[in-house]
């Protein structure tokens, strides 16, 4: 039997020093009390498996005691050890969560047979209750950890450990910017989260870096907006890091309420296992974003790539509004055959990645450039209409025309675009038709005098299949 701290509880000397050294004995820790009053503070101060108490005595009986003792230390196993003739104390006791009664006189080798006895069956509700505490936590880990979508991830994973480590509010705060941001919440409005992840960033993590364990703080309502009546509640916080391989990914904090019990070592030690997920959870998913993004992205230049074209007018066109257009410019290299004839692939290599930089310089961050293959690129210009997207196409064109390619070199190549125009809605509602009438309305230029910008509607009726 693995040694116990036990509390003695009896306020005859003689019974209390038998039951104290028998224990003793046994190999148990033993700590004596004369009174329900001296056994309170030992069970406010110490923590014990087991209190053994005599249920008359005076002032606080064992009764009383058994009641505030279950209050302060929930999972404490009690005996009560009774000398009346009546029932009804001891039947009191086990309603009231006492482990077993016996009657006085005890015999010392008996106690310490039944306190054995009740400290195994204690033993086996602990472990079950971890069981199931660790059954639980595996349910709420399994939910994020194969999931390779960051959003998804953030969402599942702020609920269940809102849920878990029993908060009243719950961020998820990941390097920014401008300090932490707020990724994920749970319990605090917009504005409420915000306020909470500037006062961390200022009490504990500006180098997040830094932060490697769990970390309790207390005290926060006093630095928070008192007129919140959400926030001037929150006094007790804790912060757990998400790191992987000895890098910082950022902080769950989890908040209770000040009226509450700040946060125990069963809280610290499941908010780490969840965080511990997380943080893997969230590199699985960067790892993913960026293997798939490596796909979607052409070698030569880093433009992406004609499947992520597919992708991205495929979901604008399900997403957008009819009042909301954007346009695709078909451009291609005007003689581009004549530089790689003339002067080889490899500085045809390098005019096409200075192509691709310049197209850069002329579209919107929000816009997506794509090589298409060979000289070929697309733009897509968001939430562009057609007038818009033939200003645009003309800057690209006079601006290709007027750059002399590979002029570092000493080449001072001059090269010109054709660029086809088209508009969802105005002149296709799908992706195949986007492309397409693009692509028509720019060989058409390639047949009519290059170095030009053509719509779609701008064509012959007879030039579309």
């Amino acid at each position: 039997m693995k040694a116990a701290r036990i509390l003695v509880v009896d306020d005859d000397a003689l019974p209390r020093a038998l039951y104290s050294d028998a224990l003793s004995l046994a190999g148990h820790r033993v700590v004596n009390a004369s009174s329900g009053e001296e056994a309170l503070v030992h069970l406010e101060s110490e923590p014990f498996e087991l209190v053994v108490t005599d249920v008359l005595m005076p002032g606080m009986d064992g009764l009383e005691l058994l009641e505030r003792a279950k209050r302060i230390r929930p999972g404490i196993a009690v005996i009560v050890l009774t000398s009346l003739s009546s029932a009804e104390p001891a039947v009191r006791a086990l309603r009231m969560g006492a482990f077993h009664y016996l009657v006085k006189p005890v015999e010392p080798e008996a106690l310490v047979s039944e306190c054995h006895r009740c400290l195994e069956h204690r033993r086996l509700i602990v472990e079950n209750q971890a069981l199931r505490r660790y059954h639980q936590l595996l349910q709420v880990s399994q939910q994020f950890v194969g999931c390779l979508d960051t959003e998804t991830v953030l969402t599942m994973s702020v609920d269940g450990l809102f849920s878990q480590l029993g908060g009243d509010a719950v961020l998820i705060l990941t390097p920014g910017a401008h300090g932490l941001r707020v990724s994920a919440r749970q319990g605090l409005d917009a504005l409420q989260a915000q306020w909470v992840a500037e006062l961390i960033s200022e009490r504990l993590i500006d180098d997040l870096g830094g932060l490697t364990t769990p970390t309790p703080l207390t005290g926060l309502s006093a630095s928070l907006p008192s007129r919140d009546v959400v926030l001037r509640t929150l006094n007790h916080a804790l912060v757990l890091p998400l790191r992987r391989d000895h890098k910082s990914l950022g902080a769950v904090a989890v908040f209770r309420q000040g009226s509450r019990e700040p946060f125990g070592p069963t809280t610290l030690s499941d908010g780490a296992y969840l965080a511990d997920v997380l943080a893997l959870s969230l590199d699985n998913a960067s790892r993913f974003a960026f293997a798939t993004a490596q796909a979607e992205l052409d070698p030569l230049t880093g433009l992406f790539n004609a499947s992520y074209l597919t992708r991205v007018l495929e979901r604008e066109i399900a997403q957008r509004a009819a009042d909301r257009p954007f346009s695709l410019l078909f451009m291609d290299l005007d003689h581009f055959k004549r530089v790689n004839d003339t002067h080889g692939h490899l500085i045809g290599s390098h005019v096409l990645v200075e192509i691709a930089r310049l197209l850069r310089r002329q579209v919107r961050e929000h816009d997506v450039l794509v090589r298409y293959g060979g000289d070929e690129f697309v733009a897509i210009l968001m939430d562009a209409d057609t007038r818009t997207a033939t200003s645009a196409a003309e800057r690209i064109r006079a601006t290709a025309e007027q750059h002399r390619f590979m002029a570092r070199e000493g080449l001072e190549l001059s090269l010109t675009l054709c660029i086809g125009v088209a508009t969802w809605p105005t002149h296709a509602q799908s992706r195949a038709d986007m492309v397409h009438r693009a692509d028509l309305a720019m060989y058409h230029g390639k047949k009519m005098h290059r170095n030009a910008v053509y719509l779609f509607d701008q064509l012959p009726t007879t030039t579309e299949p």
